[in-house]
């Protein structure tokens, strides 16, 4: 087990991590329609997952101290796994749309949930060197969503574009920390996950570690 991980659990037990083999499952909990995409499944791997309550029952505290988003916005799930000697943290946001504030939004909630979760590990011993990731999962864009963030010149428009056509985007410290001043912020890697046939569960068999 990684050494942050066993320390995360001694220091936070209600919060302790679950290990997951082969599969690990992240969930919409408040989906708002039978239509909207409800389960991502990431197949291929090992680790450990952290629990969604993770996420919430820190904002509190951020809510209480006055601060603004990204700092008071959640994910859907967080993860843990190592391959190939590569230690990444995923964080995870479900959409069941690629309009281009939903795309912008859910890269808004991946941010303040890693650095939230940042703090908390900031006090363990052996701190984390890992790699950051996000993951963004929508249904496919429509053509009319398509053209829609074509026609935009926004940054969140440029990043919607850029991420659907690549599939992934990084977000270096470099950079973010002028945007995101006086937060600092670790280089992070969005990746991307298009569902096809508006399927709302959906199994991933790609690893999403390699861009």
């Amino acid at each position: 087990m990684d050494a942050t991980i066993e320390e995360f659990g001694k220091l936070y037990p209600a919060y302790a991590t679950l290990y997951f083999k082969d599969e690990c499952e992240i969930v919409e909990t408040a989906p708002k329609s039978d239509l909207d995409f409800r389960r991502l499944v990431v197949s291929g791997g090992e680790g450990y997952a952290f629990p969604r309550e993770l996420a919430g029952d820190s904002v509190s505290f951020y809510s209480k101290a006055g601060c603004q988003e990204p700092m008071l916005l959640n994910s859907d799930g967080i993860f843990f796994a190592e391959v190939d000697g590569r230690k990444c943290l995923f964080v995870c946001e479900l959409k069941s749309s690629f309009g281009v504030a939903q795309i912008s939004h859910a890269k808004e909630q991946i941010v303040g949930t890693l650095l939230r979760l940042q703090a908390q590990l900031s006090i363990l011993q052996s701190l984390p060197e890992w790699e950051y990731h996000g993951v963004i999962v929508s249904y496919e864009p429509t053509g009319s969503q398509l053209v829609v963030a074509s026609k935009l010149t926004s940054r969140d428009a440029s990043f919607s574009r850029y991420l659907c056509a690549k599939k992934h985007k990084l977000i270096s410290s470099s950079i973010a920390n002028k945007y995101y001043a006086p937060l600092a912020l670790p280089d992070v890697n969005i990746h991307y996950v298009a569902v096809p046939d508006r399927q709302n569960e959906y199994l991933h068999r790609k690893p999403l570690y390699l861009h």
